[in-house]
């Protein structure tokens, strides 16, 4: 077991983490033509809560995968030891779960992360965040591919009952309206329209985001140059997946697969809208509190001199309300909802090539799988990428490791599928053994 060196933290010690992180994210961020959102790992900044009362043994409360994964990712960490009363007034959002585990002496392990407001104003207002676009394009494509599948699959369905339905344009939609559908998800155009039943409304987005997919479903294809070679590839790889299918339970097992991943995507879309539109909320509440503070400090400074000159006989005999903290707790429970699974993580880093903490840093000790996932989705469509130490530690451990004593070993499964997507078993061992 490897453990990072803990750091017992106090708040001067918890804002100069906070403001390396800030820097890190600054220098990412001003590489970028949109605003976007960082999540550098080397200024990450992990913190375990311990209620004070159960401070002693806490580091023996951990789990030893959680301390490797931990050390896999930063050479410190930060104990932060509070009482309840306390807690409370600080930024950490604690689930009702983990409130419970707080008070039994469990320790928390989160992570902290910090919004320059300046820099979200600075870009303009309301631009679409690069990993907003990308999800959007990925989403969007997903139900142009799956609307084939569903389509090829629902066909299949009915050949069993000794019917016989060719699949066309659109017919795997309303199948993933009824099991894929997501609230939230931006749409605009004909699905607004207002006179429209709330299926058909949905019915309608769907198949924009189908049209949305098609216009770029050639950049997600290695090798395609149009949409129609797409097509054919999508349909070649439904064809081979089905010609061992002979139940209804087969079928019934390959949709719901088909299905879950558009609703993962729109899941996410929609998250990271809300996210989005809630920092410029948060943007706006910071810039005119600190105009507030410097209209107050530009009166205080007159009412000082006015006191040293004679002009006013006393100086102000109570202090002033404190101007309210921008960031309420509505927004800050936006900010810190985790409600992605691992899995549903990795869907997002495979299908986007987004680093899915942007979402939910909740998982974040799968960060080497999600690395792994977004260097993989690189290599299958041709693009420069980078091997680094995570990305080949889980490779490693893919093809030469067993699953005991794994964190995340419900992830090895997709991710296999995706390595060898890429390259066969026998590429990977060569590539990995230096053969």
């Amino acid at each position: 077991m490897t453990r990072p060196t803990i750091i017992a933290a106090n708040a001067d010690i918890l804002r100069q983490a906070v403001t390396d992180n800030i820097r890190a994210c600054e220098k990412i961020i001003a590489r970028s033509v949109r605003p976007t959102d960082a999540f550098p790992l080397d200024a990450l900044a992990v913190l375990f809560v311990v209620h004070e009362d159960h401070i002693r043994g806490w580091d023996g409360r951990i789990d030893s995968m959680v301390w490797d994964r931990v050390a896999q990712l930063t050479d410190h960490c930060f104990l932060c030891p509070y009482n309840e009363q306390v807690l409370q007034s600080e930024y950490f959002a604690l689930t009702h779960q983990e409130l419970t585990e707080f008070r039994r002496g469990v320790p928390i392990l989160k992570i902290a992360a910090a919004i320059d407001t300046r820099t979200i104003l600075a870009r303009g207002g309301r631009t679409k965040h690069d990993a907003e676009i990308k999800l959007r394009n990925a989403l969007s494509f997903e139900v142009f591919r799956q609307d084939i599948a569903v389509g090829a699959l629902l066909a299949g369905q009915d050949d069993l009952d000794g019917k016989r339905v060719k699949p066309d344009r659109g017919s795997g939609l309303q199948h993933l309206c009824e099991h894929s559908w997501v609230d939230g998800v931006p749409f605009k155009g004909h699905a607004k329209q207002e006179a429209l039943a709330p299926f058909d409304r949905k019915l309608t987005l769907m198949g924009s985001l189908r049209d949305e997919g098609e216009a770029v479903a050639a950049t997600f294809v290695a090798g395609a140059v149009e949409p129609k070679q797409v097509v054919e590839l999508i349909v070649k790889q439904v064809a081979a997946s089905t010609t061992t299918m002979r139940t209804p339970k087969q079928y019934e097992d390959a949709l719901a697969v088909a299905t879950s991943s558009v609703k993962t995507l729109m899941r996410a879309c929609a998250h990271i809208t809300e996210l989005s539109e809630g920092k410029v909320e948060l943007s706006k509440a910071a810039h005119k509190a600190d105009e507030r503070i410097a209209k107050r400090e530009e009166k205080e400074r007159m009412r000082a001199e006015e006191v040293a000159s004679g002009k006013r006989k006393r100086d102000r005999w109570r202090s002033l309300d404190p101007i309210p903290d921008p960031m309420t707790k509505a927004m800050h429970q936006t900010f810190t909802r985790f409600d992605f699974s691992p899995e549903e993580l990795l869907i997002v880093a495979s299908l986007a090539g987004i680093d899915p903490n942007l979402l939910c840093s909740n998982h974040v000790l799968a960060t080497p799988e999600f690395r792994l996932a977004q260097m993989l989705r690189k290599m299958s469509l041709g693009e420069e990428y980078t091997a680094g130490d995570l990305e080949m530690g889980v490779l490693h451990n893919l093809f030469f490791s067993s699953v005991s004593g794994d964190l995340y070993r419900n992830l090895r499964t997709p991710l296999t599928s995706l390595a060898l997507e890429c390259f066969p078993r026998d590429w990977w061992v060569s590539q990995l053994t230096g053969t």
